[in-house]
C-alpha cells in the first residue's frame, strides 16, 4: 500500500503553532487513526518513529507524528536541540495541552485533507514521557467529550512509559538548590548539550499535581490499553509497565526481554529495515488495535 506524507500544522492563539508530520494510507478509506507523542530529550523524527508511521499507515491507520513546541527542536532545525530557552520553559502541562488541542483539531474538523471530523477509532501511543502525556490526555478528553458530543479517544498505548512524574524531580539538597538558582541542569549525552529547566519545571507540576497524577487518569480511561516495555530498560524500570497494567481498567501487557528504552532504535536510524524489537512492538500495536477496530 502506498504512503502519502502530509505536513501538520495547528495555529494557536497566543502560543506557538504545533507542528507534525501525516502518515496517510493512499489505497484505502483509512479505518482509524493514530497520535504518537515522542519523550522526552525526544522529538517526533527521532531514530525510527518515521518508519513506524509509514507501517501503520500501510496497515490502514492514519498516523501523525507531533513535535511538543518546548522540546528543544525548531521547524528549521527539528532534529537538532536549538531553542535551549524553550526547552527551560517546557513543563508536563504544557505538553498535555498542546496534545488535547490536537485531539480538538483532529475530532472537530480534520486536518487531513479536508475539513471534515475525523471520525471512527482514535488512539494515542506516547513514548517514555509521552506515555505518561497520553494517559493523561486519553482520560480528560474523555470525561470532557461526554459532555461535548466529541468522539472520545479509543485506544492507549504506552511504550516504554512512566507512570507517574513526581518520582523522577530531584530530592533534597539537590532540589533546594534547584529552587535557589532557579537552574536544573541536565545532560543530552548523545549530543553532549548542556539543557536546563527552570524551577517552574518544577513548581507548576506541584500546583497541577492532581490533574497530571498518571494514575488517576489511568484508573480513569475506561478504554482498552496496551502497556508495552523491555525488561532491560536503562531509563525507565519495567515496574512502571506492571503498575500501568495493573491500575488499567482494559490491560494488555506486553513485555519483551530486550530492546531497551527505544526498542533497539538510536539517533540516527539509517538502516532500510526497523529494528527487531521495535518491529515486535509495532506488530504488536497494530494487532491490538485492529482486535479493537474490529469489535466497533
Amino acid at each position: 500500500m502506498n504512503v502519502q506524507h502530509l505536513p501538520f500544522e495547528l495555529e494557536r492563539a497566543g502560543d506557538r503553532t504545533l507542528h507534525g508530520d501525516w502518515h496517510v494510507p493512499l489505497d484505502q478509506v483509512a479505518q482509524g487513526t493514530v497520535l504518537f507523542l515522542h519523550g522526552y530529550k525526544g522529538y517526533k523524527d527521532w531514530g525510527a518513529w518515521n518508519m513506524v508511521g509509514d507501517i501503520f499507515a500501510r496497515q490502514g491507520w492514519r498516523f501523525l507524528r507531533i513535535n511538543f513546541t518546548h522540546n528543544g527542536t525548531s521547524f528549521d532545525h527539528p532534529n537538532e536541540f536549538v531553542d535551549l530557552e524553550a526547552f527551560s520553559l517546557n513543563t508536563h502541562r504544557r505538553e498535555l495541552d498542546e496534545t488535547l488541542a490536537v485531539i480538538q483539531a483532529l475530532r472537530s474538523k480534520g486536518t487531513v485533507d479536508s475539513h471534515e471530523t475525523l471520525q471512527g477509532p482514535l488512539a494515542i501511543i506516547g513514548h517514555s514521557r509521552g506515555g505518561g502525556v497520553a494517559c493523561l490526555a486519553a482520560a480528560e478528553w474523555n470525561e470532557v467529550h461526554g459532555r461535548t458530543g466529541l468522539e472520545p479517544v479509543s485506544h492507549l498505548v504506552t511504550w516504554a512509559s512512566v507512570d507517574d512524574f513526581q518520582s523522577r524531580f530531584p530530592k533534597g539538597e539537590s532540589l533546594a538548590q534547584w529552587e535557589a538558582s532557579n537552574r536544573l541542569e541536565v545532560i543530552n549525552h548523545r549530543t553532549r548539550q548542556r539543557l536546563h529547566h527552570q524551577w517552574g519545571f518544577y513548581s507548576d507540576f506541584q500546583d497541577h499535581q492532581v490533574r497530571l497524577n498518571v494514575r488517576r487518569a489511568v484508573e480513569q480511561f475506561r478504554g482498552p490499553s496496551l502497556v508495552a516495555h523491555c525488561k532491560d530498560d536503562p531509563a525507565v524500570d519495567v515496574k512502571h509497565a506492571l503498575r500501568l497494567a495493573e491500575w488499567s481498567q482494559d490491560p494488555t501487557l506486553f513485555i519483551m526481554d530486550e530492546g531497551g528504552h527505544t526498542f533497539g532504535s538510536g539517533e540516527p536510524w539509517e538502516k532500510a529495515e526497523l529494528p527487531s524489537v521495535l518491529m515486535a512492538m509495532t506488530q504488536t500495536t497494530l494487532h491490538f488495535l485492529e482486535e479493537g477496530r474490529a469489535a466497533e
